[in-house]
């Protein structure tokens, strides 16, 4: 006999409560799911209905014409925690995500019941999450899911900090295809390629070591490891979700192929003969570490280097190792390289803003003497009353007082101090008028072009930086003469009345602080737009500066460097959509302090 029903709706006010507790009671529920792989699976009940109204998956599972008729649902490649968030977030809305290894399981459950919304908050956790110990494991998850702005930022960060992932312990777990993808790219951080044949060493025999184990290790009774998911996903240990990286295929653009049909057993002749002629009978063989070897620039090595490190080594053979030795000594030697080896003399690349072997960050610094482009540009600090014609400061640290650096009076807001934890707050300060000392995040700009405001021009660009800073504005290009302004700078007006407005938005389009700027300013010079109050700007979150130019003219444009470091701040430009970035050639400097 059913108990008597209780009045457990009225404590609950909103729907996400009522969701909540029909999640953690099972009251009514019409389904459930056997969730994980043996021996960890958990029964989980749930509501036919409201996962159908979240879920096209559910709703065509409940619903559909082939709807699921067994009870319980089986679903062995999601953890049962994801799967309970998954519902959590169903029934109520509710997001929880304490870790990096939880967000990639959430992720995978919510793109396989297409939850977009969910997916996105996943991958926003990721993008906050990336450190070289677990960055290659992230590409390998952005590859899977072809989440591209994801993959560019997990490049990037290994490019500026490839010696901490090659010597991370995690390194020796990531798949083969990522290897080679690491190998493979023209920009990294490393002192010279023995880091990169040294970290293939590792991989190797930890390979080696992970193969023994599994050979004399006994066969479960539930199956091989291999149809046990231990976490749903890691592409590197997936076999029927993931996708491989095509060892031909740019690091930039990597196609993927799945990795199921490299393990098909050769098709006999008489099999194939419904194929075309000029497809392959034999599958693909699976990439190996000869793959990543094959990327190292060894040309790039003295004799001495490779005498004593690769060629000693059982991953090349003798024959091998004199090829090289032979092409290391003369570059017009007659002894081929072996085959497959890259032939490049031309050493890694550091990014701007990458660590180099003598560990002094590479700062872009461009001056007046050393002008941003063929139009002449020079700063201009100041107001129409008092022009200020100097060189920019070129990172100044402020003084540290108590922890946190001090600042004075920005703009007409407050000041702010900023505690060396990350925690900012807001205080008055002791010596109000004291100047604030800057630094410059200046972009170069490689390529100039000159843009023609007609009536309103729009720029914007988006940015991330690696640590946590202050944001106090942007710097801008003013206009160029035109042969009307020549005259009327002859007749003894020069410059021009500037009116524009700048605003900066967080990932989401919010607003974070914005500011109107009018101002008689000089032609071809740099003009500082600080805005209404300072910012503070978490690392590895994406961000968005905006400006509204008001008058008509020429302004000097093109297209700026991407990847520029301040002090100890790297910046990378362009995050995201391309449309979300549009004549950032107007925006020359990020201004901010830490």
């Amino acid at each position: 006999m059913a108990g008597a029903p209780s009045d457990w709706q009225s404590g609950c006010v909103k729907v996400k409560e009522r969701g909540a507790y029909l999640l953690q009671s099972g009251q009514w529920s019409d389904c459930t799911f056997l969730v994980g792989s043996q021996p960890d699976q958990v029964v989980i009940a749930g509501h036919k209905l409201i996962l159908a109204m979240a879920s096209p998956v559910f709703e065509a599972m409940f619903y559909g014409g082939m709807a699921e008729r067994n009870d319980p649902i089986t679903i062995s490649d999601v953890q049962p925690d994801a799967f309970k968030a998954l519902l959590e977030y169903i029934y109520t809305d509710n997001i929880k995500i304490t870790s990096f290894d939880e967000a990639c399981e959430l992720c995978y459950t919510a793109n396989k019941y297409m939850l977009p919304h969910l997916v996105k908050e996943c991958t926003k956790y990721l993008w906050l999450d990336l450190y070289p110990k677990n960055v290659c494991r992230a590409y390998e998850f952005a590859c899977l899911f072809e989440e591209t702005g994801l993959m560019n930022r997990c490049i990037q960060i290994i490019s500026t900090s490839t010696k901490e992932v090659l010597n991370d312990s995690s390194f020796k777990d990531i798949d083969i295809n990522t290897v080679i993808m690491v190998f493979s790219l023209d920009h990294l951080d490393v002192d010279s390629e023995l880091d990169l044949f040294e970290a293939a060493e590792r991989y190797a025999k930890a390979q080696e070591k992970k193969n023994i184990e599994r050979a004399t290790s006994p066969p479960s009774e539930n199956g091989p490891p291999v149809e046990k998911r231990q976490k749903s996903p890691e592409p590197s240990t997936s076999k029927n979700k993931r996708q491989q990286i095509s060892v031909d295929a740019s690091p930039e653009e990597p196609e993927a192929h799945k990795s199921d049909a490299e393990e098909q057993p050769a098709l006999e002749p008489q099999a194939d003969q419904h194929k075309n002629d000029k497809e392959s009978i034999e599958p693909k063989e699976k990439p190996t570490i000869r793959n990543a070897i094959e990327k190292i620039r060894f040309l790039t090595l003295t004799p001495q280097q490779f005498a004593e490190g690769p060629a000693r080594s059982a991953l090349l053979t003798k024959a091998e190792a004199f090829a090289v030795l032979m092409n290391i000594v003369s570059s017009a030697s007659d002894v081929p390289m072996p085959s497959g080896f890259s032939t490049s003399r031309v050493p890694r690349k550091h990014i701007i803003g990458g660590r180099p072997s003598s560990n002094v960050m590479v700062t872009l610094v461009i001056t007046a003497e050393t002008p941003l482009s063929p139009v002449l540009v020079e700063p201009y600090f100041g107001t129409e009353s008092s022009p200020h014609h100097t060189c920019m400061p070129v990172c100044i640290r402020p003084p540290r007082q108590d922890g946190g650096f001090r600042l004075s009076s920005i703009g007409p807001s407050q000041p702010i101090t900023i505690g060396m934890g990350g925690v900012d707050r807001f205080e008055p300060m002791d010596r109000p008028g004291a100047e604030v000392s800057k630094i410059y995040c200046q972009r170069a700009l490689v390529q100039h072009t000159d843009c023609l405001n007609t009536s309103v021009l729009d720029c914007s660009v988006t940015f991330m930086v690696d640590k946590n800073i202050c944001l106090l504005g942007v710097q801008v290009p003013t206009q160029a003469p035109s042969e009307e302004s020549a005259v009327s700078s002859q007749s003894g007006a020069s410059g021009y009345s500037e009116l524009l407005y700048a605003h900066l938005l967080d990932a989401d389009g919010a607003r974070l602080t914005y500011t109107h700027y009018t101002n008689r300013v000089p032609y071809r010079h740099l003009l500082d737009i600080m805005f209404n109050r300072p910012v503070y700007i978490q690392r590895n979150k994406v961000y968005k500066v905006g400006i509204v130019f008001n008058k008509v003219g020429w302004y000097p444009m093109g297209r700026c460097t991407q990847q520029v470091a301040a002090e100890s701040v790297f910046f990378n430009f362009g995050i995201g959509q391309s449309s979300d970035s549009v004549r950032d050639g107007l925006i020359r400097s990020i201004i901010f302090t830490y």
